[in-house]
C-alpha cells in the first residue's frame, strides 16, 4: 500500500484528559509505591512468624549449642528481641520503593557467614504473591487515571 497514510487525531476531552493523567501517574508513583511498601511489611512480618523465606521455605534450625546459649527465645530463629523485624522500613518516591533494613546483621543473617558458622537464612525479598500484589497495585494506580 505505497503512497497511503493514516492521519487521526484525538478531539475528545475525555480522553485527552485520561492520557494527561495516565502520563502524570507515570512519572510520579509514590501513592502505589507506597501502597507496595505497606504490602511489603506485612508479608515480611508475617514471614517472621512462620520463620520462612521469601520463596516459602523453612530458615535453616538454629544450632544445638546456639539453643542452649541463647538467652530467650530458643525456639525462635533470627529474633532474639524482635529487633531486626521492627527495624523494616521502606522509602517510596515518584518512580522508586527501597525496602529492607539498615542493621549489617540483616545481611549477615540473609547471606550467611561461614567464618562465624552462620548459615544462609534467606529472609528479605518478594515472594511470587508479593510480585503479583505490586504488580496489581501498579496497574490499580494506573488505571484509576483511565476510569475516572
Amino acid at each position: 500500500m505505497a503512497g497511503v497514510t493514516l492521519d487521526y487525531r484525538i478531539d475528545n476531552d475525555q480522553v485527552m484528559r485520561a492520557l494527561e493523567e495516565l502520563n502524570a501517574r507515570g512519572r510520579d508513583a509514590q501513592p502505589a509505591f507506597a501502597a507496595i511498601g505497606e504490602d511489603l511489611d506485612r508479608s515480611h512480618r508475617g514471614r517472621f512468624d512462620k520463620q520462612v523465606s521469601p520463596a516459602g521455605n523453612p530458615w535453616a534450625a538454629l544450632s544445638e549449642e546456639y539453643r542452649r546459649r541463647k538467652p530467650q527465645r530458643q525456639d525462635e530463629i533470627l529474633v532474639l528481641n524482635g529487633y531486626l523485624r521492627d527495624t523494616l522500613r521502606y522509602d517510596a518516591g515518584p518512580d522508586f520503593l527501597q525496602f529492607g533494613t539498615d542493621r549489617v546483621y540483616g545481611a549477615t543473617h540473609h547471606f550467611g557467614d561461614d567464618e562465624r558458622g552462620i548459615p544462609e537464612r534467606p529472609w528479605l525479598g518478594l515472594s511470587p504473591d508479593d510480585e503479583a500484589a505490586a504488580e496489581r497495585t501498579l496497574l490499580d494506580f494506573l488505571n484509576d487515571a483511565l476510569v475516572n
